[in-house]
């Protein structure tokens, strides 16, 4: 095995140690240490492939968020609002089955915000390349990161509750408030067209 390739499978063991780690612990308890000893590999070499702890905490972080994203359903021959609620439907699927991950991860963040909001914000370039809009318009980001917030929001609360909501209406309440988010963003900016897309989006 050359060099290069014996250093990426040390990131590699270094990174799923991590990941274990931080589902089934808060961040503040899992040590660089702890990590080292769980992958097998010296102390320093946590440090020299991530910089720091919250730095491998962000790319186990990311990594996961980019799994989620893949899940998400891109075929332009189907039905724009079927597409979306099978992504929706893939995401909360994703979620209650990864549960401990989800809660302790993806839905939970210690001071990685910035790292993880990049994957989120590719999320929400994946969402307006299915809906036809650009991200980059400042009232359509503005209002997908609000969304985005209320997801995360709505998807820990269906897996924290004793009685949660059917899977179907989940997808539902989601759809309803991503079609309330693009009529915010067209009160920002008039000129934004998102009449048919909402009309779509009503569509099962």
């Amino acid at each position: 095995m050359t060099r290069a390739a014996t250093a990426a499978a040390t990131r590699e063991k270094v990174l799923a140690a991590a990941r274990e780690l931080f589902i089934t612990s808060r961040y503040d308890d899992v040590k660089a240490a702890d990590i080292a000893r769980a992958a097998g590999v010296a102390h320093g070499l946590v440090f020299h492939h991530f910089g720091s702890k919250q730095g491998l905490y962000g790319e186990v972080l990311c990594t996961i968020g980019r799994e989620v994203l893949d899940l998400h359903v891109k075929t332009p021959d189907v039905p724009l609002g079927k597409r979306i609620r099978q992504s929706h439907a893939a995401h909360l699927a994703y979620l209650a089955t990864h549960r401990e991950l989800a809660l302790n991860l993806l839905l939970q963040s210690w001071g990685v915000e910035e790292s993880f909001d990049r994957v989120r914000d590719d999320g929400n370039r994946n969402l307006c390349e299915n809906l036809g809009l650009d991200f980059e318009r400042p009232a359509v980001r503005a209002v997908l990161r609000m969304y985005t917030t209320a997801a995360d929001q709505l998807a820990r609360d269906y897996l924290l509750s004793e009685h949660p909501f059917d899977e179907s209406v989940v997808v539902e309440m989601l759809m309803t408030v991503l079609a309330g988010a693009l009529r915010a963003a067209q009160i920002a900016d008039p000129s934004l067209e998102v009449d048919r897309v909402i009309e779509e989006l009503a569509r099962p």
